[in-house]
Formats: structure tokens, sequence, C-alpha cells
């Protein structure tokens, strides 16, 4: 029987394009009630539109995760849609500056360090109240970067690496009061990221080619199986499908599911 997410209200960044637009479209198909973020307003108004249209519940709220100025106000008027959230998906990242350490600028480097670290982890703290009454789940896209050095991407690497610590630190402090947090790492998906790095020549990653990485609708049936509490075990880590115990538990579940594609 399917696991029901009716009525579940999730928060979702960077979800104009790639892989943020595919999780939101399969948690909206399956039940939730989601909310698109993208930098601006209308980023996501096709996609919600096109929800709505065929009967799933959609709504778009901006955040702009470089801005941290305003991101309090943003998130407390995406939160005031429905009145609460039960799922918050920390998606929205940069790559830039793809460059050596030797020759990062401040600037570059400061913006990869509000939208990929501080953004997110200020969005938990905000969002902290509401996911405590209702026992909720923080979902952290984070990366292979988060563990391994890549050369070009001293931000990016850096950068979730510390998200992956505010992974393990919303566990610590979370978990005993029903509250969970996974870190997602997708893998190589077919993004405009991705492009990025592959415009970039700069290490083995750009060398990958379009045609190897995963389709990013593969990246939201993982990220839905993640929100749902089969999951839950894992929070405090970083999974992803290549690992065996994650991957046996994730398609036992998935087949045992009635989901809409």
């Amino acid at each position: 029987m399917s696991e029901n997410f009716k009525k579940k209200i999730c928060l979702i960044t960077g979800a104009r394009t790639g892989i943020g637009l595919s999780i939101g479209i399969t948690l909206a198909k399956n039940g939730y009630r989601v909310i698109f973020s993208g930098r601006k307003l209308n980023d996501c108004k096709d996609t919600v539109n096109q929800l709505v249209t065929d009967g799933f519940q959609a709504v778009e709220s901006p955040i702009n995760l470089s801005n941290l100025s305003s991101l309090k106000e943003q998130t407390e008027m995406a939160l005031s849609i429905w009145g609460t959230v039960d799922i918050l998906i920390n998606n929205g990242a940069v790559i830039e500056p793809i460059t050596s350490l030797e020759k990062i600028e401040l600037q570059d480097f400061e913006k990869a360090v509000r939208v990929n670290y501080l953004a997110p982890s200020l969005l938990i703290s905000y969002c902290w109240n509401n996911l405590l009454k209702n026992r909720g789940k923080v979902i952290n896209v984070l990366s292979g970067a988060s563990i391994n050095a890549i050369e070009g991407w001293t931000a990016y690497c850096s950068t979730k690496a510390a998200l992956h610590m505010i992974n393990q630190q919303t566990h610590l402090e979370g978990n005993q009061y029903g509250i969970s947090s996974i870190g997602l790492s997708p893998g190589m998906v077919d993004t405009d990221m991705q492009g990025k790095i592959r415009a970039s020549g700069i290490n083995r990653v750009s060398k990958v080619r379009k045609e190897d990485l995963i389709n990013s609708k593969k990246t939201g049936l993982f990220a839905l199986w993640c929100t749902s509490s089969n999951a839950n075990e894992f929070s405090g880590k970083m999974i992803s499908e290549n690992d065996q115990i994650v991957s046996a538990k994730y398609n036992a579940w998935i087949n045992a599911q009635n989901l809409k594609l």
C-alpha cells in the first residue's frame, strides 16, 4: 500500500529546473502540497500552472538564497501559504566559481557560501518550529564533492562539506523531537549545472558525456522515498542509490508503492 503523503507540505528551493524541478513534480503528483521556490517570482510559474491544471496542489513562492537579509521574510511568506511545512528540501546551489584556489575571488566565494551553506542552514532554523510541531524532515541535496576534493571546485566542495555537517547537526538536535534529516547524494544528474561543469573543462567530472548522466526523474523518485518514514533510519547520513543497503531498501519500497510518475 502506498504511503499517504496527501496534504503534507513540502518547501523546495532551486525548483525552477533540474533536480529541484523533478523532485517537486514527483512529490506533487504523489499527494504533497508543494511550494516551488526559485530565485525570483515567476521562475516556477509554468510548472505550477501545469500541475494545478492537472489537479495537483502546487504554488510558487520565491526565495533568493543569495540575499540573506530577505531570507527570513521570504521563508515566512512561503510558510504562510498553507500555514506550516512538513518537509524542507534544501536543493538550491551554485557550482561557481570554477577556478583554482590560487585564483578564487572573494565576491564569488562569498556568494557560494551564502547560497550553498548559510542560506540552507538558516532555512532549517527558520522552519524549525514547524518541523518540530509536525515531526518533520529536512532533505539536504549533497554531493560526492561533500567528502572529496575536486580540482577547481574549492567553493562547491567546501560549502557542500559544510552543509553535510549541518545535516548531521540537524539530526543531532532534532531527532529526539521527531525531526529527521537526510543528505541526498544524487550522483551526476543531467542538469544545467552539469552543462556549466562540462563547459569549464577543468577536471575529470567535466569530461563525463551528457548521455552518460542520470535522468533527473530518477532523482525525483529517490527523493520521494527519502521523504517517507521508510528512510528515517538514515537520518543524519548522506546516502545514494549506489549504496547496496540503501538501494535494497529503496527498491523494495518503490516496488510496493502505487506511484504517479
